[in-house]
């Protein structure tokens, strides 16, 4: 879709038809407004004012007139995409508070599977209360839309903090990391496991919503690929897992289990504390485990490497906090923390709640800033999937790529991957047998001199 350019009368008759300002405010603003013909110029004033949001301006000036409004929420701002859906900040508009609503992309709930995978993430989010998990407070459908509303965190998920500050102090991953056990330990104690634990996961909110607060909260996002391990006996079979095509691996490659890169359906919590184990080493060392290579590849690595030590990338980590690293990566889930309890209660030793540190993003933000600078007055390009409503703002802007905070589901051939593993172990067993053979020739000819001597 080219870009045009939009004048002022054409802006103002988008904001009208819009209802986000009432006409009897909107008319007193207007006769305030600069005398310009550029329809940028006078959304940055109305953004200057308090009256439209920067998402909001941006949508008006890309010719969007609908879909500000879901019901009693109000649309402020798109904080991000992924598989399942868009991200927006919303406003209550009788409670008059900010929530974040994740509207689920429509093409998924057109079919009934669809529609059962968006009500087992609302049943799975309703029963978890805790801190350290986001609060969903609601969940409904208005006409085609479905949508969940959740706390809205204000500050970044923990993928954005090491890409903005870079490896986290020792004392501060620690204290995340404890936050996050303690969460994933609610969601142990009601039968339930996440299955997509990795740093854009897992957001940091300062406790008491201020730049000057000293401490820090996280909170784990997206319970949308737990299962219920309890079954209910009246519920149909298969009613409480998760619905997914035959061979295939959901989760994110860089932090995915080896158990769970196999089969989805056979993990337990030991599967959410390998995740989080890699997004510990994520946050000592501002790298992932296993960098480069493709899916499949970084798949099998987790199943039949090891990855770099944290110590040699990062020495003035602690011996023990670098075992508890290494620990919670173990192949094998015998041999990791069994309990996310167990692991907070290792850490708390090491854990230091220090001041958020990240930078808050400038209310004006980069819309007009960059634009004016440019001497351009077009409307930013946006994709319209088929289907969708070109006028409304619902749609977004952010691609894939930008997600913020997705809920990311890779699909492959896991009979591929099943395959890898099996190559891979059928050759550690013949060099296993190689190096047996070798060590007993060894023996029985030391044996044999030893008689002749």
């Amino acid at each position: 879709m080219p870009a045009t350019f939009i004048d002022r009368e054409t802006f103002l008759a988008n904001l009208r038809q819009s209802g986000l300002v009432e006409a009897a405010q909107l008319e007193e603003v207007v006769s305030q407004l600069s005398e310009t013909k550029r329809g940028r110029v006078i959304a940055r004033e109305l953004v200057a004012r308090g009256l439209l949001t920067k998402f909001q301006a941006e949508m008006l000036l890309a010719g969007r007139t609908g879909g500000f409004q879901l019901g009693q929420y109000r649309i402020l701002d798109q904080l991000g995409q992924g598989g399942m859906g868009r991200v927006f900040k919303a406003v209550h508009l009788t409670m008059n508070r900010i929530v974040a609503l994740k509207v689920v992309t429509s093409q998924l709930v057109k079919t009934e599977q669809g529609r059962q995978l968006f009500m087992r993430e609302v049943r799975a989010a309703a029963r978890l209360m805790h801190p350290n998990i986001v609060t969903a407070y609601d969940a409904n459908q208005i006409g085609d839309r479905h949508y969940m509303v959740m706390e809205l965190v204000d500050g970044p998920n923990l993928e954005q903090l090491v890409r903005e500050k870079g490896p986290l102090p020792v004392g501060q991953a620690c204290d995340f990391m404890r936050q996050a056990a303690n969460g994933l330990q609610f969601a142990l104690e009601n039968h339930m496991v996440h299955r997509d634990v990795k740093p854009a996961n897992l957001l940091v909110q300062r406790a008491g919503g201020s730049a000057r607060d000293t401490q820090c909260v996280v909170k784990i996002l997206d319970f949308g690929l737990a299962r219920l391990h309890q079954r209910n006996p009246n519920d149909e079979p298969g009613s409480n897992t998760i619905l997914t095509k035959e061979n295939t691996v959901m989760g994110t490659p860089d932090y995915v289990s080896p158990e769970q890169a196999r089969d989805l359906h056979k993990v337990d919590i030991r599967s959410d504390l390998y995740s989080l184990g890699c997004t510990f080493y994520y946050l000592l060392t501002g790298r992932v485990p296993f960098p480069g290579g493709s899916t499949l590849e970084k798949l099998v690595r987790h199943g039949t490497e090891e990855p770099t030590p944290v110590l040699d990338l990062r020495p003035d980590v602690p011996p023990a906090v670098a075992t508890i690293v290494h620990r919670l990566m173990a192949k094998q889930p015998a041999e990791r923390f069994q309990t996310p309890a167990e692991l907070a209660a290792a850490l708390a030793p090491f854990a230091v709640n220090s001041p958020g540190t990240w930078t808050d993003p400038d209310p004006m933000g980069v819309l007009f800033e960059v634009k004016e600078l440019a001497g351009e007055d077009e409307a930013r390009p946006m994709a319209i999937s088929p289907g969708e409503d070109a006028t409304s703002a619902l749609i977004g802007t952010l691609p894939s790529s930008l997600s913020e905070t997705p809920l990311c589901t890779v699909e492959m051939p896991s009979m591929q991957l099943r395959r890898s593993f099996e190559r891979e172990q059928r050759w550690r067993l013949i060099f296993a047998l190689m190096v047996g053979l070798g060590l007993a020739a060894c023996l029985g000819l030391v044996v044999l001199i030893l008689a002749l001597s």
